[in-house]
């Protein structure tokens, strides 16, 4: 039982004393704003993951690109802030996920309002125009 009383003592100490020594926490916290995060950055084409972010973002974008861009990004509602037109490729997935049904649309500067994809959804690719038309 001495032992065990020791060892919680030296063990008291010893974390006592990373405490002391470990660095505070900074207490300024960084002026963006939720909004400003979940926001699309004028000049890009954005992707959002849930319908939270429709018709108002308040979701970080998974994507959001100035530039063409390919990969993989699920997400459910986009939006064009680029004064050029976008041409995105994607995949959208029919009857609980089980059918994948392939597609491209084009999609032109819209910032009053965000558009969505019906059914989850994977962009594979996104190409900007050399103009805002479709």
């Amino acid at each position: 039982m001495r032992k065990r009383s020791l060892t919680l003592v030296v063990l008291s100490a010893a974390f006592a004393g990373i405490a002391a020594t470990a660095p505070s926490a900074s207490a300024t916290v960084p002026s963006t704003s939720a909004a400003d995060r979940s926001a699309c950055p004028d000049g890009n084409f954005c992707l959002w993951p849930t319908f939270a972010s429709y018709p108002t973002p308040v979701e970080t974008p998974v994507l959001a690109t100035s530039g063409d861009w390919s990969g993989d990004a699920d997400g459910l509602v986009f939006q064009n802030t680029g004064s050029r037109a976008v041409d995105v490729e994607y995949t959208t997935y029919m009857n609980d996920g089980t059918v994948p049904v392939d597609g491209t649309v084009c999609v032109t500067r819209d910032k009053a309002s965000r558009q969505f994809f019906y059914n989850p959804t994977t962009v594979h690719k996104v190409t900007w125009r050399a103009d805002n038309t479709c």
